[in-house]
C-alpha cells in the first residue's frame, strides 16, 4: 500500500492518466474537479473519491487543495465498487484516515506490508466507506460534438436560460434530435442534467463561502426558496446544512 499526504496549488492541472492500483482520495480542504470515464465529478472538502484500478482520470483545482491518498493493490480492491464513487466523510472515517496517515512521515510515500493491527484499521475504513452515503456529484458528458459544447457552456454558465429551440439551433440539431441524443448519451434529460450542473456549481460556491442568496442567483434561480428546495431534494440537506 502507498499513502500520500500532499497539497495542490490553485489552478493545478493533472493530465489524463491511470493506475494499476485502486485510489482512495480524501479532500480535506479545497475543491477538485476530476474527469473519470467521460464524467465530470466535483470533489469538495469533506468528500472521499474512489477510483478503481485502470480508470483513466484527470483533475484540476480551483483553489489550493489539501488531500490524502491511498493506493491499494488490485487484490485489495474487490470489495469496493467497480465504478468510481464519491462518499461523504464521517467523523469515524476522518479519524481513521488521520490514524492511518500517522503511520507515515508527512509528505512522504511508503509501501510495505501492513501489520495485523493496520490491516484491521484498513478493514474498518473500508466498511465505513461502503456504508457511507454517496454524493450525487457526477455529471455525465455527451459525446456528440454539439451537445458536448452545449454541456460545457452550461457548466460554465449554469444561469444560461436559453430554450430548447435555441440550444437545438446552437448544436445543429432538431429539438427532438437534441432531446433523444442527449438522453441516450447521458442517461438524463436536458432539464435533469442542467439541474445537476446547477447543483454542482452551487456546491463549489458554498465551499467558497458565498451566501445562499448569491449562489441561487448565480446558478439561475429567481426564487431563493425554489433553489433551497431543489438543493434539499438533490442532497438531502439544505445548502446551509451541507456547508456545515
Amino acid at each position: 500500500m502507498q499513502v500520500y499526504t500532499h497539497s495542490l496549488s490553485e489552478d493545478t492541472e493533472v493530465h489524463p492518466h491511470c493506475h494499476t492500483e485502486g485510489q482512495i482520495w480524501a479532500i480535506f480542504e479545497g475543491i477538485v474537479i476530476t474527469e473519470l470515464n467521460g464524467r465530470h465529478w466535483t470533489l469538495p472538502q469533506g468528500r472521499i473519491c474512489w477510483i478503481p484500478p485502470g480508470v483513466v482520470h484527470s483533475a484540476r483545482t480551483q483553489h489550493a487543495v489539501n488531500a490524502w491518498m491511498a493506493y491499494l493493490r488490485p487484490d485489495l480492491c474487490h470489495a469496493f465498487p467497480e465504478q468510481p464513487a464519491v462518499f461523504v466523510v464521517t467523523e469515524l472515517t476522518q479519524a481513521l484516515i488521520q490514524r492511518i496517515n500517522g503511520w507515515y512521515h508527512y509528505g512522504e510515500s511508503s509501501s510495505h506490508e501492513l501489520t495485523p493491527a493496520q490491516q484491521r484499521l484498513m478493514a474498518v475504513l473500508l466498511d465505513e466507506l461502503l456504508a457511507a452515503r454517496t454524493d450525487p456529484m457526477c455529471l455525465p458528458m455527451p459525446s456528440h460534438p454539439g451537445l458536448y459544447r452545449m454541456a460545457y457552456q452550461l457548466m460554465a454558465e449554469p444561469a444560461d436560460k436559453r430554450s430548447l429551440a435555441e440550444w437545438a439551433s446552437y448544436c445543429g440539431l432538431s429539438e427532438r434530435g437534441l432531446s433523444r441524443h442527449f438522453r441516450s448519451e447521458t442517461g438524463l434529460s436536458l432539464v435533469e442534467w442542467r439541474t445537476q450542473a446547477r447543483m454542482t456549481r452551487a456546491v463549489q460556491l458554498l465551499m467558497e463561502g458565498q451566501s445562499v442568496t448569491a449562489i441561487a442567483l448565480e446558478v439561475g434561480y429567481d426564487s431563493i426558496s425554489n433553489f433551497i428546495s431543489t438543493f434539499r431534494r438533490h442532497f438531502g440537506v439544505t445548502p446551509t446544512q451541507y456547508r456545515g
